[in-house]
């Protein structure tokens, strides 16, 4: 009987391990089959995600063609053709438009989604002004509530501090984002947006967006589906709206990646609230008080600078001419001496001689970048007040602030916060509070014979002017770009020949800004792609575009010429020989100072005379090499003249 009940037990034991066995190894087997299929899901996910990423940015180019091209019908000159016809052809036009912003609007949807995807998606956090960016916001918008006859109430806390710190980019798309939505669902009525400070600790806001409208309302068993991808919400009755789903989800991962939260509420058939809630840090806690959609500073007089300081020293590094002279032209009117360097090795050099209040630093710079320099300088000045100047929008504060930098400033700067900016680090006493007198009058517009301009293709002159700060700065930033183009193109066209791919990419990122300080938006657009394909070193797209580029740009030579016609002597004095004898010395003094203040003034004076035909070649040389800054060469011009 022992031995059946001992044979049973062995039998149960072998067979209890050869069901383990069988068991583990199904098991084992399906997990492999589990992890495969999850490789490929995550593979397929990622092929998905660049595929998006590539073809929005290929279909991107066609559409604003198209949109640039229709832009150019509707200025045509309409005198003497047919009234119907042209109304007809208008219409034509004006649906080509409203279908061509709809189509950028998807694409640009898609981009994000692919971005957000694949992890590429970051804060892009920056000082901003809360009125200039809930006015963009509301002139939007305001535009298509009027278009459908809506009603559109904007309430905004008066407590509300006037300039905050965030990513200003991603909430701006996000409320615009639920307000179209707004406008697109209701049909009679009309919707609001309020914006309220419902707490505030120390530097830090909490605030709440929310927009308010009389549409159609969601089911309370479909809100959850809003903030789902590609989920539209009865297809059937909203038929007639365009979009493709992704607002909402964009809006939701906007939200969580700001520590926020996005919530409906929502009654089926009488409307929807959609609440955004998010923190942001105080930079200026002034109230913002009553809030005006309209900017009317303008009509208020000549521009005030926020602080005069003559003792403080502001070094500038840019390898760019163009970025050097509008950061100095726009602190002018605070009386700081600007210095300058157009290299990492320039700036190392400078920074031993004098004690800077603050450093303006490029990031992408031939030889030593910003980053390189930076770590230098932090070797023996570890408290130096260093912001990195930049064009590039991936990355935000974060970024600069873990290389060493105190900050970064965005290309094309805004003079607002360049000014704030420096005030942070000057003590009170240096600073002088501005009165009337420091104003700085400026052109009230482009002056008559300039008027040309306007008429010059591929110069946005509204956006130049913008992104110069001034029309006199814009002027001049005109006749530096034309300046600069001969020794530009060279240095492309040497280095694209020599195969020195990186020195090609800092060049044409150098000029994508220079050409978004003229309002050039298509060569800054072009040199771009150009800079986006030298990061990634695709040498085909270079091979491919470098020549229509370099011609583009080229063009721009014949374009603007005509800002270099000479004025005619006939009506100006002679200078006597002991003024030109004097204007000689005071050179020879101040050029190996560089001080360009003073050479600028001494150049001025010299062209109120006439002057013999020699000097004023010498002069018209002076003027060129000072715009670039040059120091080197003039020095050598003027020891030329006095050897002479």
């Amino acid at each position: 009987m022992g031995k059946y009940i001992l044979l049973t037990i062995v039998l149960m034991i072998v067979s209890g391990s050869v069901v383990w066995l069988v068991m583990s190894l199904k098991i084992k087997k399906q997990y492999e089959e589990i992890r495969r299929a999850k490789d490929e899901a995550e593979r397929a996910n990622t092929a998905k995600s660049r595929f998006l990423a590539n073809i929005s940015h290929e279909i991107r180019t066609p559409i604003n063609t198209i949109m640039g091209m229709n832009e150019m019908s509707m200025r045509e000159d309409a005198t003497g053709v047919p009234k119907p016809y042209f109304m007809s052809m208008m219409n034509y036009a004006f649906d080509v438009r409203n279908a061509s912003e709809s189509l950028l609007s998807l694409i640009n949807d898609l981009l994000d989604v692919s971005k957000i995807e694949s992890g590429k998606m970051h804060l892009v956090e920056q000082e901003y002004d809360s009125q200039d960016m809930l006015r963009s916001i509301v002139s939007m918008i305001r535009v298509r509530s009027m278009e459908k006859e809506l009603t559109f109430d904007v309430v905004i806390d008066e407590m509300l501090p006037c300039r905050l710190f965030g990513d200003q980019g991603k909430i701006k798309q996000i409320v615009l984002n639920l307000l179209t939505n707004a406008v697109k669902y209701t049909e009679t009525g009309g919707f609001a947006l309020s914006v309220s400070m419902i707490e505030r600790e120390d530097d830090i806001c909490r605030l709440v967006f929310s927009v308010k409208d009389t549409g159609i309302g969601v089911k309370k068993e479909d809100i959850d589906k809003l903030f789902t991808a590609y989920e539209r919400l009865e297809e059937q009755k909203n038929s007639g709206i365009q979009g493709t789903g992704l607002g909402l989800d964009i809006s939701r991962r906007f939200t969580e990646l700001m520590g926020g939260t996005l919530i409906c509420e929502s009654e089926y058939g009488k409307g929807s609230e959609f609440i955004l809630t998010l923190t942001q840090k105080i930079i200026d806690k002034t109230p913002l008080g009553i809030f005006k959609e309209h900017d009317d500073s303008n009509k208020n007089g000549p521009y005030i600078p926020q602080f005069i300081a003559p003792d403080a020293d502001v070094l500038v590094v840019d390898d760019s001419p163009m970025n050097l002279s509008v950061i100095k032209g726009l602190l002018k009117g605070t009386k700081v001496f600007v210095s300058t360097a157009s290299s990492g090795e320039e700036c190392l050099e400078k920074i031993k001689d004098t004690s800077f209040n603050i450093v303006l630093l490029d990031h992408m710079m031939p030889g030593m970048d910003g980053v390189e320099t930076l770590t230098e300088i932090r070797k023996d000045y570890p408290d130096l007040p260093v912001y990195a100047l930049t064009a590039n929008t991936a990355v935000g504060e974060e970024f600069y602030k873990s290389k060493g930098f105190n900050g970064y400033l965005m290309k094309p700067i805004d003079s607002m916060v360049l000014e704030k900016t420096i005030m942070k680090h000057l003590p009170e006493n240096m600073m002088e509070k501005p009165t009337k007198e420091d104003a700085v009058e400026d052109l009230k517009e482009i002056p008559s014979d300039l008027q040309w301009i306007y008429e010059t293709e591929g110069i946005n002159v509204p956006e130049g002017i913008k992104n110069s700060g001034s029309i006199s700065n814009f002027i001049f930033s005109l006749n530096l770009f034309l300046d600069t183009i001969e020794g530009n193109a060279k240095v492309l066209r040497d280095s694209y020949e020599s195969g020195n791919i990186r020195l090609y990419t800092i060049k044409v990122h150098s000029l994508k800004s220079s050409a978004k300080i003229v309002g050039a938006l298509e060569l800054a657009a072009f040199a771009e792609k150009l800079e986006k394909a030298g990061n990634r070193e695709d040498k085909n797209y270079i091979d491919a575009n470098e020549g229509k580029f370099l011609s583009d740009y080229e063009t721009f030579g014949e374009k603007l010429s005509r800002l270099h016609d000479e004025t005619e002597n006939e009506d100006k004095e002679a200078i006597p020989d002991k003024e030109l004898e004097k204007a000689y010395r005071a050179l020879y003094d101040v050029i190996p100072q560089m001080d360009y203040d003073s050479v600028e003034m001494i150049l001025e004076q010299l062209n109120e005379y006439a002057l013999p035909k020699e000097d004023a070649r010498i002069m018209k040389e002076l003027k060129k090499k000072l715009k670039i800054f040059d120091w080197d060469g003039m020095e050598e011009l003027i020891g030329r003249h006095s050897n002479d």
